[in-house]
């Protein structure tokens, strides 16, 4: 398969899909030789100021991004262009940073969730399948394993 994409953003949350989407995403942007993007989004309560100082939101977005560097370098990619913004939700956000950064593809890592018989993706990716104006890649978690009936 050939990648047409010169510019990939990936949305980390530091959770194990998140982290193992963007290795993917690292090795598919080391392929085809393209510029990767990381964001990850403090999504800010509505009773504060979106440059509200929340040091343990702060703290964790940059523990998870010092975890996205490390990925990359551990994927041999080099150059990954790294960030966190602040915004009310994180889908709008994303999207937006795609297009003011005229991303070309979005790799969106999704939680397993199936809920009331179907698999449900999430308030994020739900917002971004259907706003985002560039090409989008989901990366869903395997489902586990069932359980083994005992003897």
């Amino acid at each position: 398969m050939r990648l047409d994409a010169k510019r990939i953003l990936v949305p980390v949350n530091g959770k194990q899909y998140s982290e193992r989407t963007f290795r993917w995403a690292c090795q598919i942007a080391r392929e085809a030789k393209t510029e990767l993007h990381a964001i990850y989004v403090i999504e800010v309560p509505l009773a504060l100021s979106l440059e509200s100082e929340i040091s343990e939101d702060l703290n964790r977005g940059e523990e998870i991004l010092a975890r996205i560097e490390a990925i990359a370098s551990e994927e041999k990619y080099k150059d990954l262009q790294a960030r966190f913004l602040r915004a009310r939700q994180a889908g709008p956000a994303i999207v937006a940073e795609s297009e003011t950064k005229f991303m070309d593809l979005l790799i969106v890592g999704v939680p397993y969730n199936y809920r009331f018989g179907e698999c449900c993706m999430g308030p994020t990716a739900s917002y971004i399948f259907d706003n985002a104006s560039c090409q989008i890649m989901l990366s869903r978690e395997q489902a586990p394993s069932p359980i083994a009936p005992r003897d």
